[in-house]
């Protein structure tokens, strides 16, 4: 009987000596740097059931224990860092966007390369840092190149890759519930950039895991990729957009709500896909993304706001169009939405800047406190920053 070629790399993995688990409670390293080292877990009985990364081997995340009155508390957080492609016609010199088989070779496609990661910023380990420094916090490694949505049966017949972030999504947050987590009383479900995309992508998924009575709201991070209006600035994330859907297949992991109405493309799509999300979602986003200004309009543009140079007034006008629809994208108001849009020029704020003034008036509030405030419905947050020109600082 002849025996699939997606059956033998699966078996092949089966017999790599992989770690059946590493414990998570194992001592975390301290960083010089100010961060904390938390070793990996990988799920190897992810394999049997094809949750696996781009190169085929199982999902790995990184799990800081709660401590004291916030161990039944949780932070789940999906990693970013771009897409892959079937081809390197926009590959990004920073490896945001690179082929797949490019991607496949290192820790963003595959969990044998992954060791330690760094717990700081928004999930970090330091009380000075952040209001969630005891809550379980976990990191779930982006090794699938399509925002965890992917869902493809079948290995690629050429590169024999595997497209199956979906997959590997919910195979990593059932282990999290039998490990406690389906009795936690508070849940944060985070991510940045394409990670962030992936929130949106699953919040409703995630958050309708829990009883009645459990806080479970989402964070989508820096993740508003637009395909903007003008269609010569519109060619890098429209053929981004179009290949992922169509290499990746994320169909099923979208709203069905969506996918009735408009294609996998369209619904993959940011702006339309967070109009769909009913749970609770809060956004934080830069009106003048730098990852988007860099792709979408130049790099001499962004080269001028980062070196603080002038902008002549054809890009100005650009950059506040690019502004205006950026804020035509937040999801519509009410109770449950909550969204801070900076003029700060930055991609990551909850990793770099979450701690920094986000608006450009210094007495404003912070992303943690602001977060904070609308997680524990202390108050509404939608705020837009006045300012309608891009300031950069590495504070």
């Amino acid at each position: 009987m002849a025996i699939s070629t997606d059956w033998i790399i699966l078996l092949i993995f089966s017999l790599v000596t992989f770690p059946q688990y590493v414990n998570p409670y194992s001592i975390p390293t301290p960083n010089p740097q100010g961060g904390t080292l938390i070793p990996k877990t990988i799920i190897q009985s992810a394999i049997e059931k094809g949750a696996v990364c781009l190169d085929g081997s199982p999902p790995a995340y990184h799990f800081s224990p709660g401590k004291g009155e916030d161990a039944s508390n949780w932070l789940i957080y999906l990693q970013g860092g771009g897409w892959c492609m079937s081809n390197d016609a926009y590959s990004t010199p920073d490896f945001s966007v690179q082929s797949c088989p490019n991607r496949a070779a290192g820790d963003l496609g595959s969990s044998l390369n992954i060791t330690t990661f760094e717990f700081k910023g928004f999930y970090g380990t330091n009380e000075k840092n952040t209001y969630f420094y005891k809550w379980n916090r976990v990191v779930i490694r982006y090794c699938d190149g399509g925002s965890f949505a992917g869902d493809v049966e079948n290995p690629d017949p050429v590169t024999k890759l595997y497209y199956r972030g979906a997959r590997i999504f919910q195979v990593v947050v059932d282990e999290l519930m039998a490990k406690g987590m389906k009795a936690a009383k508070n849940v944060i479900f985070a991510g940045g950039s394409a990670g962030g995309l992936g929130v949106l992508v699953h919040c409703d998924n995630f958050t309708s895991r829990f009883p009645k009575g459990v806080r479970v709201k989402c964070l989508s991070d820096s993740s508003l990729f637009l395909v903007v209006k003008d269609p010569n600035h519109a060619k890098f994330f429209k053929a981004i957009f179009t290949d992922v859907v169509a290499l990746h297949q994320p169909n099923k992991a979208l709203p069905i709500e969506c996918t009735s109405k408009m294609s996998p493309f369209e619904c993959f799509q940011p702006k339309n896909l967070v109009q769909y999300v009913k749970s609770p979602l809060f956004i934080v986003h830069s009106a003048f993304d730098s990852f988007q200004v860099r792709n979408t309009f130049s790099m001499d543009l962004y080269n001028a706001i980062k070196n603080h140079s002038s902008v002549c007034p054809s890009d100005m006008a650009l950059l506040q169009d690019f502004r205006q629809q950026i804020i035509s994208a937040l999801p519509h108001s009410s109770a449950t939405k909550g969204f801070i849009v900076t003029s700060r020029f930055g991609h990551g704020f909850a990793l770099n800047y979450y701690k920094t003034k986000m608006l450009a008036d210094q007495n404003s509030t912070t992303i943690v406190s602001a977060f904070y405030d609308w997680y524990f419905d202390q108050r509404p947050v939608n705020l837009i920053d006045p300012s309608n020109v891009p300031y950069y600082t590495n504070d």
